[in-house]
């Protein structure tokens, strides 16, 4: 028995789990979503190295624009993707997709961790009804996005309402008021 748990124990190791946590709130009195962003400090440099960016720029802002959408929009002159809607495009079809804009606010190192905090602006006033992500799949195909809604919206059960996002499944709707 000891052995076979041993064993089990090695599995889990040598697979370990590729995960975000977001928390995301509806703040009504800016009429922006406040986003903090948990992310492993190497995922973080593997970033950084992808787009060979420099330590001390601010290009964080920039990859979550190229990777995160709110309400997503396909742009001009792009052709659609092909392939059932609730997976989305993937990057090899060449979409261009663009969301609502993001604006970086900023870092803080968390030990094995990052956080980074971002607003989504809804210059409409109204908040987004939908998310997605292709953060980090071209890191691990196994990535997982948890996103925890904060605020006021439970789930029937009275619990907060939280989101799974993968690259099979990288598209949510959204409930951030009721």
């Amino acid at each position: 028995m000891t052995s076979v748990l041993l064993a089990l124990g090695s599995t889990l190791l040598m697979h370990p789990v590729h995960e975000t946590v977001c928390e995301i709130e509806w703040n009504a009195e800016t009429r922006r979503i406040e986003v903090a962003l948990r992310i492993d400090v190497l995922d973080e440099q593997w970033m950084a190295r992808s787009i060979q960016a420099d330590a001390d720029d601010d290009w964080q802002g920039e990859y979550l624009r190229s990777k995160l959408f709110f309400d997503p929009q396909v742009g001009q002159g792009e052709r659609t993707a092909s392939g059932p809607a609730e997976s989305g495009p993937t990057e090899s079809e060449a979409v261009k997709l663009s969301g609502r804009p993001i604006r970086w606010v900023g870092r803080k190192p968390d030990g094995g961790h990052v956080w980074w905090f971002f607003e989504v602006v809804c210059k409409d006033g109204r908040p987004p009804t939908s998310i997605q992500t292709r953060l980090l799949f071209d890191r691990h195909r196994d990535y997982q996005h948890r996103i925890v809604v904060l605020g006021k919206p439970v789930a029937d059960d009275g619990k907060r309402i939280s989101i799974l996002l993968t690259e099979q499944k990288p598209s949510a709707a959204l409930m951030l008021v009721r």
